[in-house]
């Protein structure tokens, strides 16, 4: 029976996990829900993808958790990935699932980037800003931490990772395009990527039993 801790991704908690949860029942599973989504109040809103990590970190010892199969999801697997790159010895195999751990932004996006800048100068970044996560996280007092972490590339600190690793990802995944995936193969020492045909960012939610079943192969395999 393996233990895994799962950390959800950005604005979501345990309960779009209950499904995995329920049919991955054999094992011991532990969700870690991050301050600032659903009820875990924001312990400071100026945190960053390295002060999660330090949150999860102090979670896990604090229950003593050893052995741990971790697996990340989009936002969660940001803060997945920092803490497998610094080796804790209670980390045994890591799942990176749809986790945009790179920064690789299309010209599309630096081009929207500038201009959000140049209507912040102005006091109307609210009025033009195109990105409605980067509005809904400034309603709920997030604002500070999207803005740090989407330009938080871990290039160089992947590579530290030493467990073994799933790349899971959806082949229609657009929050984490599979670019990113293929760059992180070849950056990750010990890893197995696997595309998910037809699917998307949030495979959990829309198909939990073939999630199920892939995790339980990659615990098999272990």
């Amino acid at each position: 029976m393996a233990h895994i801790v799962i950390l959800p991704g950005w604005m979501q908690t345990s309960a779009d996990w209950k499904s995995v949860q329920e049919k991955l029942g054999s094992h011991t599973v532990d969700i870690i829900d991050l301050p600032g989504f659903g009820i875990q109040p924001i312990i400071d809103s100026a945190w960053g993808v390295p002060e999660y990590a330090d949150y999860v970190a102090s979670h896990i010892a604090l229950h003593n958790w050893n052995d741990l199969i971790l697996i990340g999801h989009s936002f969660g697997g940001r803060v997945a990935s920092y803490l497998a790159a610094q080796n804790p010895l209670w980390l045994k195999a890591l799942v990176l699932y749809g986790a945009p751990c790179l920064y690789r932004p299309t010209l599309k996006v630096r081009i929207i980037s500038r201009l959000a800048k140049i209507a912040k100068k102005f006091g109307i970044s609210k009025k033009l800003s195109p990105n409605k996560e980067l509005l809904a996280a400034d309603e709920i007092g997030l604002g500070t931490t999207y803005r740090k972490t989407i330009p938080f590339d871990q290039t160089d600190l992947v590579k530290n990772i030493r467990v073994p690793t799933l790349l899971l990802w959806g082949s229609e995944d657009t929050e984490a395009p599979t670019y990113i995936a293929d760059e992180l193969q070849q950056l990750i020492p010990r890893n197995h990527l696997q595309f998910l045909a037809h699917q998307g960012h949030n495979i959990h939610l829309t198909n939990p039993s073939l999630f199920y079943g892939i995790i339980t192969q990659y615990i098999k395999n272990l």
